[in-house]
């Protein structure tokens, strides 16, 4: 199923490696999560809000389908800047840059071309959402050096949390108090484009409860001209033991973060000038020595930024009953957003107030002879959203072209029921249902719209333990989807314009486990998906105008897997070394089915092949160095007639860190280490050869990062 020839030999070569007997065993019982290093981790396993990394794997895996663990050591020594750089290790996940700061993040082709706030995925910190009311994400709320490890519930295995869509659910568990290996920690880094990072926390307990504080100032010159960044994070947890059976803790996030656009290239500049900003749209001469019009004079000159200002304060109460837990909490947001883009698009303000809440029951009990692990949840959201469009007048405000007003609100029940069949087999099944309202009340110049989905979503799967270090599984499901209020606004360029919501009916059988030298993860899915949620692009008056409608039939399937090998793991290990090599390899073979227009063509926007591999080589006294590859064989296709496609390429990195005492750490990188000219992301339309719209944005160049951290 590797399809392309260098994907086969790369399995092929995978194949050989994993045959030979270069490598030695590893002890069976040691299961590790794929991809994933041990460590050892100071928490209190009492503590009933800030559950331990070993409790976390445990859960994931009961969970029959495809989920991804990501602890925060993986990354953190690299310049991640958002979450998709976090997710970069873990199969079926493809994360590309459209802005220093914009991060769009796809698993299975959810979203996989949103142009505008992001859809396709539940995501949530601590277990409490942080998607919006509307169906977005922002995933530029969320901080990095916050995050703790991560879960990722691929598609329906993310119902544990209520998630249905196609992508599923991802839930960043942060720091606490309890948590924290170190009570106090400083970092600063810096390097290439004048970059400078700096991140303080503290973390501790007291009688009764522990804090946790941390905050992160960011600002660099962007590798392109026009797209520097400034911004402020702060995050931090109180949690309160009530009783020897309940625990509270309360979240506060307050962010700013600003930067500029520089805005889509041709493909030719963006391989070949990948520096400079996008330049003006003109049109004309009209005959020769005629005056040329400047129809957009672009974002250098009409200052094209993105400025998000966010406060959110969140609540998440546990109560260990003798037969039941209980969980619930709330959440109240404020959003504050001024983006100046196009001339046609202007200047979008948007101020949103969101209030939430939801709960979640969980207990055990014997149907028969056989054990039940259950679960019920329901979850509501609303959120209301002045929305104004101004002229762009030179980058400040110019003219009211739209205002109205936004509403969304959602509804959401699940269960979930875990049937021991035997001491080896599980059953699960759930339902989810769920009602969404987009609401939209034009004010000036705009077109009032409603639109109301609702939809039941069942679920069953099977788990296998071949032994106590494998399993296999399988699982079915039906996704639902309803359109994001972007979605059916263009990101508030455009009127409203009513959408279908999109939904999925996905098969999945796969395998996980560790035996001897090897830990694997392999998933492969099949997903039918009608009124597919897809971005498609017009030339306007003023340039490229992207918007999103609903196809008809549409087929996802892939394959995801994901390889460890413990490299000559006893002989190393008594040396006081480790080498591991981590493969992950995704297929993505996202197409249209006998569409009217498209035929059976390849959907925009994400690349068949995907390819990262990482060699670590670890030492006892405290030092490591690791060399990584990202292999895209050929990029993905531009536009749905499938006429242009971006060229493939191979980045290869370089990390490295040393303790210099027992509280000093020193780490750094190379990124793009022969300075490829690559493209990040494409903005997908219809047809380029008729469009020819910009399109195209330049990924970055060589970049050096290194840093200190302090702990004590």
């Amino acid at each position: 199923m590797c399809g392309k020839t260098a994907a086969v030999a790369l399995c092929a070569t995978a194949s050989i490696a994993i045959l030979t007997g270069v490598v030695s065993a590893q002890g069976v019982g040691q299961r590790k999560a794929v991809g994933i290093e041990e460590i050892v981790v100071t928490a209190n396993a009492g503590s009933l809000t800030a559950v331990t990394v070993s409790q976390a794997r445990d859960r994931l895996e009961r969970v029959p389908g495809g989920i991804g663990f990501v602890e925060a050591d993986v990354f953190a020594d690299d310049f991640a800047q958002s979450i998709g750089d976090a997710l970069q290790f873990t199969p079926g996940v493809f994360a590309d840059t459209s802005a220093q700061r914009e991060t769009r993040i796809s698993i299975r082709g959810s979203g996989l071309n949103s142009s505008f706030e992001r859809r396709g995925l539940t995501v949530l910190r601590d277990g409490v959402p942080i998607t919006r009311a509307s169906g977005s994400t922002e995933f530029q709320e969320v901080d990095p050096l916050s995050v703790r490890y991560i879960e990722v519930f691929k598609g329906a295995n993310g119902l544990r949390y209520g998630a249905a869509s196609l992508g599923g659910a991802v839930n960043l568990v942060t720091p606490t108090g309890r948590t924290v290996e170190s009570p106090f920690s400083a970092r600063i880094e810096g390097g290439s484009f004048s970059t400078l990072r700096a991140n303080a926390s503290y973390g501790g307990t007291f009688e009764g409860g522990d804090v946790y504080v941390g905050v992160t100032g960011l600002r660099s010159n962007g590798f392109r001209e026009h797209s520097d960044v400034r911004s402020v994070y702060g995050f931090s947890n109180l949690g309160l033991k009530l009783s020897e059976t309940v625990e509270t803790r309360f979240y506060l996030t307050a962010l700013s973060d600003n930067f500029e656009l520089a805005g889509s290239l041709s493909l030719e500049d963006a391989l070949e000038n990948r520096e400079q900003a996008a330049r003006p749209v003109t049109a004309g001469p009209f005959f020769p020595g005629g005056p040329v019009t400047v129809l957009d004079p672009g974002p250098v000159a009409d200052d094209w930024d993105r400025n998000l200002d966010v406060v959110r304060i969140a609540n998440r109460t546990v109560a260990a009953l003798e037969a039941v837990t209980l969980e619930g909490g709330f959440w109240y947001a404020r959003r504050n957003l001024d983006h100046a883009i196009t001339r046609f698009a202007g200047i979008i303000v948007q101020e949103e107030d969101e209030v939430g809440l939801y709960g979640r029951v969980t207990g055990d009990m014997t149907v028969g002879s056989l054990p039940v692990d259950w679960t019920i949840g329901f979850e509501a959201n609303e959120s209301t959203n002045e929305a104004q469009r101004f002229a762009n007048d030179s980058g400040a405000r110019g003219e009211l072209r739209t205002e109205s007003d936004q509403d969304a609100s959602n509804i959401l029940a699940y269960a979930q029921a875990e049937l021991g069949l035997t001491d080896s087999l599980t059953a699960v099944t759930g339902l989810q249902w769920l009602r969404a309202v987009r609401d939209n009340d034009a004010i000036l110049n705009d077109v009032s719209g409603r639109v109301v989905s609702r939809q039941l979503n069942p679920r069953f799967g099977l788990l296998y333990d071949l032994n106590d270090s494998a399993q296999i599984f399988a699982n079915v499901n039906r996704g639902f989807e309803p359109a994001t209020l972007s979605d059916l606004t263009a990101g508030g360029a455009l009127d409203f314009t009513p959408l279908d919501a999109q939904q999925a009916w996905t098969v999945e059988i796969g395998t996980r486990g560790q035996a001897d030298f090897i830990a694997w993860d392999v998933s492969l899915y099949r997903s039918w998906v009608d009124n597919e949620l897809l971005d498609f692009g017009a030339p306007g008056s003023f340039g490229f105008v992207s918007f999103t409608d609903n196809a008809d039939n549409t087929i996802h399937q892939g394959v995801e897997v994901g390889i460890d090998l413990f490299i000559a793991d006893k002989t190393l290990s008594e040396a006081g070394y480790s080498l591991v090599w981590r493969n992950i390899y995704t297929l993505n073979d996202f197409r249209f089915e006998d569409d009217p227009t498209f035929a059976d063509n390849t959907l925009a926007g994400v690349p068949r092949h995907v390819y990262i591999s990482e060699l670590k080589l670890d030492a006892d006294d405290g030092w490591y160095v690791s060399a990584n590859l990202r292999w895209i064989p050929d990029g993905p296709y531009v536009d749905f007639a499938n006429t242009t496609q971006v060229p493939g390429y191979e980045l290869v990195g370089f990390t490295a860190g040393v303790d210099l005492t027992d509280t000093l750490r020193l780490f750094g990188s190379v990124e793009n280490i022969f300075d490829t000219d690559f493209i990040s992301n494409v903005t997908t339309n219809a047809n380029q050869e008729l469009e020819n719209g910009r399109v195209f944005t330049p990924g970055q160049g060589r970049a050096f990062f290194a840093g200190i951290t302090a702990s004590f």
